[in-house]
């Protein structure tokens, strides 16, 4: 498997594994869910998105945003299918990344009805820091210092 930047070519492939990757969450949270109202062509542009694949195929993708200060976001994360390391994979390649732009502390958001997905975070040393009602979406926010 490769993680690589993300090319123009990729957004059809992307688009397809966010689809997947997010579309059970509608009913669960009533609402499209905020992945999947995330303009990738514009963040390509101006954020850093990455592609997992192999052999051709797309398996997730990895969105990162600039923060304040010592930290970045880890803004999107998705793997499709579920269950195969790719999501562990990409959550490396993320905190690596943002070590490697000098910055010591990764930071995320998810909706307060993600058990499964805020507890894959905690068991990755993830602590909640906040809890923020904001566009509509009720999300904790998570952190962890990156040593």
């Amino acid at each position: 498997m490769e993680i690589r930047k993300a090319e123009l070519e990729d957004l059809p492939a992307l688009c397809v594994c966010c689809v997947e990757a997010f579309k059970d969450y509608i009913t669960l949270i009533g609402r499209i869910p905020g992945p999947m109202l995330e303009d990738y062509g514009e963040a390509m542009e101006k954020d850093f998105l990455f592609v997992a694949e192999d052999q051709g195929k797309l398996l997730g993708y990895l969105l990162i945003k600039e923060g304040e200060g010592d930290f970045m976001w880890m803004d999107v994360l998705a793997a499709h299918p579920r269950g195969t390391g790719v999501g562990r994979l990409l959550l490396a390649y993320c905190e690596d990344f943002i070590r490697s732009r000098g910055k010591s502390e990764c930071r995320l958001y998810t909706h307060v009805k993600y058990d499964r997905t805020r507890a894959i975070y905690l068991r990755q040393g993830y602590e909640i820091y906040d809890r923020v009602k904001e566009y509509g979406f009720d999300r904790y926010y998570m952190k962890k210092r990156l040593v």
